[in-house]
């Protein structure tokens, strides 16, 4: 087992922001405080030579460099096709067939600044997810969010502030996890969908090791697809239908979630064009550490992800549009380093694509949560800005 060290960063002369307990780490601050080394510790001298084999940078053929042949734009074309083929989504769609997505909505409950209903959408073939869909009082057409959640079982109740215990309330409300409610309390349509492998669950038959979200990723990757594809198609088509709503302004579509939720808006971002701001909360983090760390839960494995080089550049493809990644100074699931490096390098595309300022990344003060004070001044400009290319 890997020791966790706690490191301070000696950087220094990065300004900080007026934001409580915050700094900006693109052109700006680095933590305050110390933060988890999670994975710091090297592999043994016979294991090292292997892994730095394995993720030799010469042979990331479409990870972004100045150089790339047609410049910026080839590059995320090329990218992208790769991106969605590492996926599976051609498997994925030539499983649905001819399967039409249908969705089914309930009565809408009135919630005082918003309605609340209570959604499912088949989105393949015996694959019916349900969903919450919250709107804003008054006349339209709303900009849409679209919320998938990280690991929990509810965590798409919780996204739309529908709570099981005055307990689960509180601690969901102090952690500013009721992002949907927060969405449609500032003027937008707001999606919290259940994610596939996580809430909407394929139980572990063996009882004895691993979780739904292992079982679902392994028998994916047995048919030549990945849960992460199978989320990001779910979310398409959420998407799709959404954007047909009179009551949407489909030209602005943010995706915000924490955690594994952070992990489906990347790749989202990444995807679909139609997302033109996409906010991961405690997730982003490069795939592995130099050394060869695993930094991500099995289910966000992605075959061959390495060749974009891996998180960072998936991440790049969302530019020029709108990109905030916000992580926990206290958080012990990533290494504080390595985000740092991250950033760096999808901050590098941005300035390559012409936008540095539309590439952001926060630190919040505690751990592996939301932190709305960060997100919404940023999601609000961003909204108000002219549409990204």
């Amino acid at each position: 087992m890997f020791n966790e060290k706690a490191r301070i960063s000696r950087r220094s002369g990065l300004r900080s922001i007026g934001a409580a307990g915050a700094s900006v780490l693109f052109g700006g601050a680095v933590p305050a405080s110390s933060a988890e080394r999670r994975g710091a510790d090297e592999y043994p001298p016979e294991v090292t030579g292997y892994l730095k084999r394995l993720f030799d940078r010469s042979e990331q053929r479409f990870a972004f460099r100045p150089d790339y042949p047609g410049g910026l734009k080839a590059w995320q074309r090329d990218a992208r096709a790769e991106l969605r083929l590492r996926l599976g989504m051609d498997r994925i769609a030539a499983a649905a067939g001819k399967h039409r997505p249908t969705v089914e909505t309930g009565e809408p409950a009135d919630m005082g600044e918003y309605t609340l209903q209570k959604c499912s959408i088949e989105s393949a073939p015996e694959v019916r997810l349900p969903f919450w869909l919250l709107k804003p009082k008054g006349k339209g057409p709303w900009p849409l969010g679209i919320f998938p959640h990280g690991h929990s079982a509810t965590g798409h109740n919780t996204t739309a502030g529908v709570f099981s215990s005055e307990t689960s309330k509180q601690w969901a409300l102090s952690e500013d996890r009721d992002v949907a409610v927060q969405a449609a309390k500032s003027g937008m349509v707001a999606i919290a969908p259940a994610v596939r492998g996580i809430s909407w669950i394929i139980p572990d038959l063996r009882k004895r090791v691993g979780t739904s979200c292992r079982s679902h990723a392994m028998q994916c990757v047995m048919a030549g697809h990945t849960a992460m594809g199978e989320r990001v198609w779910d979310m398409e088509r959420l998407l799709d239908w959404a954007v047909g709503q009179p009551d949407v302004d489909s030209r602005h579509i943010l995706s915000m979630g924490n955690s594994g939720g952070g992990m489906v808006t990347i790749f989202l971002g990444a995807s679909d064009r139609r997302i033109t701001v996409a906010v991961p909360s405690c997730s982003f983090a490069p795939s592995v550490s130099p050394a060869g760390y695993i930094l991500h839960c099995p289910c966000n494995t992605v075959p061959g992800i390495m060749d974009l080089g891996g998180l960072p550049g998936v991440a790049g493809l969302t530019a020029p549009r709108y990109f905030l990644a916000v992580s926990g100074r206290k958080d012990k699931l990533y290494n504080t380093e390595e985000i740092e490096a991250a950033a760096a390098t999808v901050q590098g595309i941005y300035r390559a694509a012409g936008h540095p300022e539309r590439c952001e990344h926060r630190w919040g003060s505690e751990g592996h949560r939301f932190y709305k004070d960060l997100m919404w001044p940023f999601i609000k400009t961003a909204l108000a800005a002219p549409v990204a290319g």
